[in-house]
């Protein structure tokens, strides 16, 4: 099922492959549906059409199903003389209306298309551009095929199906259900990577960095994960860490620490990234302005104790010992 869609996917990664790295693909991150509409509705009253079928193909995206912004995409398209694209929108549209007069209406106009596009065919003897439908279908089934698997991003992804059928113009308002499962996806995956993080499983640096795309996905194709802030630099700061820059590591923690003040964790692996960079004084602020009573804080004031003098470090232990954890009485 997966590998002929994945041919074409090859074939148009280089077109591609600076999409979804730089404008979201569907839902509310792509803009306001109803605002574009109103725009696009604008410029296609002053004849411009052309300007006016980018605004509605965006309306089309940012929320899939507003049906007005397929009718006037299709109506724009036309005056564009875009016959192909024109009657791409008019059964997008044609597929999903309700049975009402704007329906009859663009239905009349879909036949008049239909026509148009049929006799340019003709003309350019098969040149007009091929119908991407079967294609489509085959790409949709992959996209869901791919979701169950849990195959959200990479190749022959979740997220590589959905940014081909975007690129090549794919309209229906089941891109809309598409988006919102492949966003609360990605987002459940971010959340269980962070919990298994916490709980102290050791994540390999690729699968923690894997996690910034996740997060980036869910975003982009409908909503984006309310603690995003804290957990991406914290899940890239692991991976640094264990690959041993522990500089570019502290910042990444203090980051997530700063955008969420009551997770103790970021503190002390940025206290412990510190420690590793030599920073053993830096390391000590950040565990006594937040953890001043923590078994581990006690280590840090007697290794920092150390680092000054012997005698430091033994009267410094010597309080550990006998003064912060007093023997019970016998």
């Amino acid at each position: 099922m997966r590998s002929e869609p994945r041919r074409w996917v090859v074939m148009c990664a280089l077109l591609v492959s600076g999409l979804a790295a730089a404008e979201p693909l569907v839902g509310p991150a792509v803009g306001n549906a109803e605002a574009l509409v109103a725009e696009g509705t604008r410029l296609y009253n002053k004849k411009r059409y052309a300007d006016a079928s980018g605004l509605f193909l965006k309306a089309t995206r940012a929320n899939p199903t507003l049906l007005p912004a397929y009718l006037g995409l299709a109506r724009s398209r036309l005056g564009a003389k875009e016959i192909p694209g024109a009657c791409t929108a008019y059964r997008a549209y044609v597929r999903s209306a309700p049975d009402i007069q704007d329906r009859t209406k663009a239905q009349r106009e879909l036949e008049l298309c239909e026509r148009q596009l049929k006799a340019a065919r003709k003309k350019q003897k098969g040149a007009a551009p091929a119908d991407l439908t079967a294609r489509h279908v085959e790409l949709k089934a992959g996209f869901f095929a791919a979701l169950e698997d849990k195959k959200l991003v990479g190749p022959d992804s979740a997220a590589e199906m959905l940014t081909t059928l975007v690129s090549e113009g794919y309209l229906g308002t089941d891109l809309g259900e598409m988006g919102a499962k492949l966003s609360a996806a990605s987002r459940g995956a971010t959340e269980e990577l962070h919990r298994r993080a916490l709980a102290g499983e050791t994540l390999p640096p690729e699968q923690l960095r894997e996690s910034r795309k996740l997060f980036d996905l869910a975003a982009n194709t409908g909503e984006a994960s309310p603690n995003a802030s804290s957990q991406a630099p914290f899940l890239e700061g692991l991976a640094v860490f264990q690959e041993g820059d522990f500089a570019k590591a502290q910042g990444l923690f203090a980051q997530a620490a700063t955008a969420a003040p009551g997770r103790t964790e970021y503190r002390v692996w940025r206290a412990a990234s510190l420690q590793r960079a030599g920073d053993l004084n830096g390391a000590l602020a950040v565990m006594e302005a937040d953890l001043p009573d923590d078994a581990r804080t006690d280590v840090l004031r007697a290794a920092v104790a150390q680092k000054k003098s012997s005698k430091d470090g033994a009267r410094e232990l010597e309080r550990i010992l006998f003064q912060r954890y007093p023997t019970a009485a016998r």
